[in-house]
């Protein structure tokens, strides 16, 4: 599981009998260690979720790092560990680059100043991207902008075509 440095999050166990059945009412606990050095992060009890057999704790991790997380159940259930990953990532960064990533796949995108040989042939031109279908439309607050350029050998046929971010 790969967490963000910072966040909380919900660490959860389902206590399952031999038969597949949740079991209620059993005191589960956990703990975190660091997996480079063996730290013991923190530890504690779980809470049930009403009596579904379902055990959750809420934990931040403010360290970039691997961990792992031991559960700790009752004499007749087995223990389970869990590796967790904890990067380092801006949110806002990961979705702008979303939203290239849809703009270069040709989700609101414009094709700005083409240019063209004697052949009717594009040979360049800028491409915008945008949040939305309505400032693509109005051309207002492009993401990204582009340079494309084509080149093309004998018989109409393309033999190099290169986009660069502005």
């Amino acid at each position: 599981m790969n967490l963000v440095k910072g966040q909380t999050y919900k660490l959860e166990l389902a206590l399952i009998d031999i038969r597949g059945d949740f079991v209620s009412g059993k005191p589960v606990s956990y703990k975190v260690y660091k997996s480079s050095d063996n730290t013991l992060i923190t530890s504690g009890s779980m809470t049930e979720v009403g009596t579904s057999g379902i055990y959750q704790v809420s934990v931040t991790l403010n360290e970039v790092g691997q961990y792992r997380v031991e559960y700790i159940t009752p004499t007749k259930y087995e223990n389970v560990i869990e590796e967790i990953f904890v990067v380092e990532a801006d949110l806002s960064e990961i979705h702008t680059l979303v939203k290239r990533i849809l703009g270069l796949s040709q989700e609101n995108f414009r094709i700005f100043n083409p240019q063209y040989n004697a052949k009717n042939e594009l040979t360049s031109g800028k491409i915008r991207i945008y949040n939305s279908a309505a400032d693509c439309n109005a051309d207002i607050s492009p993401i990204a902008e582009y340079q494309i350029t084509t080149v093309y050998e004998a018989g109409k046929r393309v033999s190099g075509y290169r986009v660069t971010k502005n």
